[in-house]
């Protein structure tokens, strides 16, 4: 009964594999998210807020374009609309210091 201990091992191997090609993908295509929680947190906003106001990045259409960035200024102003209280140094503090990590 060899049979089944290598089925076991080529299955767990399979899975292996295929998490590690699925983790490569995601990160050699759509951007990291930025920290909503974080940016909503040091705005006095709701995630949900915070969430509206940047686009979904989507994956470049080939592997040899680089992800879009978006218009930081756009997203700015609508959380400045969320909350006319905030400043722009606010505005930009905040999104400094909770700028997504990078792989």
């Amino acid at each position: 009964m060899l049979i089944k201990p290598f089925a076991r091992l080529f299955l767990l191997g399979g899975l292996s594999l295929s998490t590690v090609f699925l983790d490569q993908g995601d990160a050699q295509g759509r951007p990291p998210e930025p920290p909503f929680a974080a940016i909503a947190s040091d705005l006095g906003l709701s995630t949900a807020q915070v969430e509206s106001c940047f686009p979904r990045m989507e994956r470049p259409a080939s592997q040899s374009e680089p992800p879009q960035r978006p218009d930081m200024n756009k997203i700015a102003s609508c959380l400045k609309q969320a909350d006319s209280s905030l400043s722009d140094r606010q505005v930009q503090d905040a999104l400094r210091n909770n700028q997504p990590k990078r792989g």
